[in-house]
Parts: structure tokens; C-alpha cells; sequence
């Protein structure tokens, strides 16, 4: 076993690394994973890499598939990334101005 590339990748549970963001999203889609608590640490890791913004608390799982989703609307290339393509050294270092606060719906 090659333990380098297996200290090298972050644990992502049930979200396969070679999923694109549209396949990651579409998965989601069913209602019982958008309270499954094991996917809350794997998006929390996606979502920070894809918007580089901190949250204001623990956000829910719901909220990290919304954001997921409203990132992926804003930026055309966003959907079709690979998860494993997510280059945690191409995010910016978040700031106190980025914190995002959870909104009522």
C-alpha cells in the first residue's frame, strides 16, 4: 500500500473524488442525503476550497449543497470540475469579510 497518496487525500466518505461538481450536485439532489450527517465534513472541505470563505458556525448540510449549487450557477467551468481537481493551494486565504452567515429561506 502506498501510504503517501493515502495521507494525501482527504477522507471524502461516500463522495467519489473523480465525481464532477454537476455529478456531485445531482447526487445530492436525493432528499435523504441532504441530512445525512457523514457528508457534512466532506462538503464543509469542498465547499471551503470552492468559495474560500469561512462560515459563521457549523452550517448544515443543506446549506453546504446550496452553496455548492449557487457556485456552481455563478462560474460556467464550476460544474464540470473534478472534485480530485480541487487545488486547495489555488484558494484564496479567507477573510473576516467572507464569513458567510447562514440565511432564513
Amino acid at each position: 500500500m502506498d501510504t503517501s497518496s493515502a495521507t494525501d487525500q482527504p477522507t471524502l466518505g461516500p463522495i467519489d473524488p473523480d465525481w464532477t461538481i454537476s455529478e456531485l450536485l445531482q447526487w445530492l439532489s436525493d432528499d435523504i442525503r441532504q441530512h445525512d450527517a457523514a457528508l457534512h465534513q466532506p462538503l464543509t472541505r469542498i465547499e471551503a476550497l470552492i468559495t474560500g470563505t469561512r462560515w459563521r458556525g457549523a452550517p448544515s448540510t443543506v446549506a453546504l449543497i446550496r452553496s455548492l449549487a449557487a457556485a456552481a450557477r455563478s462560474d460556467a467551468a464550476l460544474p464540470h470540475t473534478r472534485i480530485r481537481d480541487l487545488d486547495p493551494h489555488d484558494v484564496a486565504e479567507p477573510h473576516d469579510t467572507a464569513e458567510r452567515v447562514p440565511q432564513l429561506a
